[in-house]
């Protein structure tokens, strides 16, 4: 389908590119001066190991990160991703997570939490409307999806750019989930981006998984048509990812982008061998185009 997230994809594609003036001696004539673009995607192909690796400079320049409180003193507790200039996608239980009040703040095109010597450009913006969706409620996992809307628009250029968002039209066997591993399961989380590639796991099997749980949290089960489970046997499950922060595949088109499948929604216990469970961002599409693109 060609909507208009799938046109947004490859606008921002071109962000892929820096661009800048030649030398001047190039420029005879003044009215003519070409912009010389350079192409700035990072892709690392090697595999990814147990646990998560570090992620590279600009290889996911749309990760997100969602703070609570009041500057200095931000708490930084789940993940996002910037889907427009103005738009970041998230869970839907980072809203108001517990005992924390809103969302405030993104964190938008950082790397190394801990330092400003990286190679990335940090925005820190204030979070201005959110929008949970209609068929979220606290008490189930279902429809765990919300976007926040940023105070001002963002410049995007090739540090910090959108990601694009999977329309339905794909069938992977794996994904990358990135994140600083902030959790409210536990775990400390990490200074520096990590990446790890799971497996996408049957809904079938992610239900024998999580019978126990279904009741009051899960009455109808997991529901294929609106979440997805991901995981691996040697235990990389979303610890290694941030909650709220995305579940991805690298597309061959548009040029160096990922589409995003899945935000990461709940797991049971860190590195145990159980698959995360993400709410499917292709059910959501028309939701987020009335609001992001109207």
């Amino acid at each position: 389908p060609n909507s208009k997230a799938k046109q947004m994809c490859f606008k921002y594609s071109e962000y892929v590119f820096r661009e800048e003036e030649p030398p001047i001696l190039l420029a005879a004539n003044v009215e003519e001066i070409k912009l010389v673009k350079f192409d700035e995607c990072v892709r690392s192909g090697e595999p990814l190991v147990v646990g998560g690796t570090d992620a590279m400079p600009k290889e996911f320049p749309h990760m997100a990160q969602i703070g609570y409180g009041e500057s200095p003193r931000i708490s930084w507790l789940c993940g996002g991703s910037l889907i427009s200039e103005r738009f970041v996608l998230s869970a839907a239980h980072c809203t108001k997570p517990n005992n924390r009040g809103p969302a405030k703040w993104t964190r938008l095109g950082d790397l190394n939490t801990a330092t400003d010597s990286d190679d990335a450009q940090t925005v820190i913006a204030r979070i201005a409307e959110r929008y949970d969706h209609p068929g979220y409620d606290a008490i189930k996992l279902y429809n765990d999806i919300a976007l926040y809307k940023l105070e001002r628009d963002v410049q995007l250029n090739h540090y910090l750019r959108p990601i694009c968002l999977d329309v339905g039209d794909r069938s992977d066997k794996s994904a990358i989930a990135t994140g600083w591993g902030h959790t409210e399961w536990g775990g400390r989380g990490s200074a520096t981006l990590k990446k790890v590639s799971l497996n996408i796991v049957s809904t079938s099997s992610c239900n024998d998984t999580y019978a126990s749980s279904i009741g009051r949290q899960l009455p109808d089960g997991i529901v294929g048509s609106i979440m997805m489970c991901a995981g691996d046997e040697q235990g990389k499950d979303t610890c290694q990812g941030d909650s709220g922060g995305p579940l991805q595949v690298a597309l061959s088109e548009p040029y160096c982008m990922f589409a995003q499948i899945g935000i990461t929604s709940f797991g049971r216990a860190c590195g145990s061998n159980i698959p995360g469970v993400y709410t499917r961002v292709s059910n959501y599409i028309s939701w987020i185009e009335k609001i992001v693109w109207p």
